[in-house]
């Protein structure tokens, strides 16, 4: 399994996961990694504890590590713009990296806040 974004939704959610699965926790900024691995969240959404004993969790920025994968949740921001419209920007992005990986059967999640129809 593994987490795509870890912000104040994917990294919660990795670290839950994590007490009963092996869990790869993917983001592509390469110094927020270096953070959670230090046991550092600068959201605040998770405890230094929750990092540090999370075991079955691997934090990496390499993308080449979700081929490992055969589920994943996306869990990428969608901001919107002065119009209120959504910027899916991540959400493409995020797609273009998962796909490189799938594989027949593989299940893909998206944990954004996205229009009907999207």
């Amino acid at each position: 399994m593994a987490i795509i974004g870890l912000g104040y939704v994917g990294l919660p959610l990795a670290i839950e996961f994590a007490k009963k699965r092996s869990v790869i926790g993917y983001d592509i900024n390469e110094e927020r990694i270096v953070q959670l691995k230090a046991g550092v969240d600068s959201t605040n959404e998770t405890e230094r504890d929750g990092l540090i004993t999370a075991e079955k969790l691997v934090l990496t920025s390499d993308p080449s590590k979700l081929i490992d994968a055969n589920i994943y949740i996306v869990t990428v921001p969608t901001p919107v713009d002065h119009l209120n419209k959504p910027d899916l920007t991540y959400l493409f992005l995020a797609s273009e990296t998962v796909g490189k990986f799938l594989k027949k059967d593989d299940i893909v999640v998206y944990e954004s806040t996205v229009y009907p129809g999207c």
